[in-house]
């Protein structure tokens, strides 16, 4: 089973218990926190598949275990529901019924892979690390994976007419400044600030006037 982390639960409470909103911002909020929780298993590999007639079947066997993804369906957007690992332990390949355990929970569970494909669902099979959910993608992504220069930005091109590459940290003599000037600089730094701060001790109190 998926379970939020500490900082996930402590922004989905904040929202429950923030009373500046209205319910619907409310949900909209929940949702999105909900969204962001939501594990990747898109790298795995498809649990259903069709047989020559473009019926579904289930690629796994009793005692094999299954991820799946369920959505709300009975709503027009679909919002994801929960995504959790199972043990098969019945199959019904006519039906599509299946019996599972859940053993996060310590109780038996059941799904269909035909109707829930219909309802959106996906069915996923835990690859060969023993992975049962994916990575989640986390940080901000980059501006330019590729590495390929930026459009519309000038491109400093050599000698040979090819691009050069950017040169990183402050330009050459930024800091080679003696050290009589830097003595300067400093002492003009502490002059100003005593300045300011005999202006605010020569500054008479403000008054608060009662209305």
């Amino acid at each position: 089973m998926i379970y939020m982390t500490n900082k996930e639960t402590e922004v989905v409470d904040e929202i429950i218990t923030n009373d500046e909103v209205d319910e619907i911002t409310r949900a909209e909020r929940l949702e999105r926190a909900k969204v962001a929780a939501k594990p990747l298993i898109d790298h795995l590999e498809d649990a259903v598949g069709n047989d020559q007639f473009g019926n579904p079947v289930l690629n796994a066997k009793v005692g094999d275990k299954i991820i799946i993804e369920r959505v709300a369906s009975v709503l027009n957007h679909k919002p994801w529901l929960d995504t959790k690992t199972y043990v098969i332990t019945s199959i019904d390949g006519f039906t599509g019924d299946l019996v599972l355990m859940d053993h996060d929970l310590g109780q038996v569970a059941g799904s269909n892979y035909i109707t829930g494909l219909k309802h959106g669902y996906r069915f996923k099979l835990p690859n060969s690390k023993g992975m049962s959910i994916g990575k989640r993608k986390r940080g901000r992504p980059r501006k330019n994976p590729t590495g390929a220069p930026g459009l519309g930005k000038p491109v400093q091109l050599g000698p040979d007419g090819t691009p050069v590459a950017k040169k990183r940290g402050r330009p050459a003599g930024t800091k080679n400044r003696s050290k009589d000037v830097i003595r300067a600089e400093k002492k003009a730094k502490l002059e100003k600030r005593a300045v300011r701060k005999t202006k605010r001790k020569q500054a008479p109190a403000k008054r608060k006037t009662k209305r």
